[in-house]
């Protein structure tokens, strides 16, 4: 166990490094046929009670995340305020990795639902506004992760490095990547097909690692 500890720090970044650079050149080789006008703020006005249910939806999916995978691993949880605690847990190494990750998990799932048709393909078409509520609290969920939440010692960023042995500096540059992507795929304009691949096959990529690791 301590040699894999050792390890795995060392060698991830290089590694993480190398995927991300043939990742983005793959996609660089992709068709890059545009999408539609991106989702504004204006067109939630006549319905901002969609919206503002699915941005409620999107904050509730990212919890539901945690919940779902700290349950099936046996521990027991309850919401102190509004940060859920897990009872009796000493969680490490790859529970706490993968139980603190659960939420972003659940959200970029939530968001490539969102963001796809039902064949899997990037909708050329903005989302409705309950779509793109889901997708703007994901958006909110990482800034916050980013910002005043990254230094919160029960905080999802907090856990993720704790559990990979990574800074919280290395998890949120890993977690903006994604959210940038995906911003780009709501608000943009005449969007290139590349980003979705790479917003796509990043969240693959980071998922992968979580429940390898």
């Amino acid at each position: 166990m301590s040699l894999r500890c050792a390890v795995v720090p060392s060698c991830l970044p290089f590694l993480g490094r190398i995927c991300l650079f043939g990742l983005f050149a793959c996609c660089a080789l992709l068709p890059t046929s545009a999408t539609a006008q991106g989702w504004t703020f204006p067109e939630a006005r006549p319905e901002w009670e969609k919206f503002a249910l699915g941005f409620v939806g999107g904050i509730a999916g990212h919890e539901f995340g945690h919940y779902l995978v700290a349950t099936s691993k046996g521990y027991e949880v309850h919401f102190d305020g509004p940060t859920l605690v897990y009872s009796g847990a000493d969680l490490s190494g790859a529970d706490q990795l993968q139980v603190a990750s659960a939420g972003f998990q659940a959200q970029w799932i939530l968001t490539e639902l969102v963001l796809r048709d039902r064949d899997g393909r990037e909708s050329k078409s903005p989302p409705g506004n309950f779509g793109a509520g889901v997708v703007c609290a994901h958006l909110g969920i990482t800034f916050a992760y980013l910002t005043f939440l990254k230094n919160h010692k029960q905080g999802d960023v907090t856990g993720m490095a704790e559990g990979s042995g990574f800074s919280k500096n290395q998890i949120a540059a890993t977690l903006a990547v994604p959210a940038i992507l995906d911003a780009w795929r709501l608000f943009g304009n005449q969007v290139p097909e590349w980003v979705s691949h790479a917003s796509l096959l990043g969240k693959g990529v980071g998922i992968a690692w979580v429940w390898t690791f």
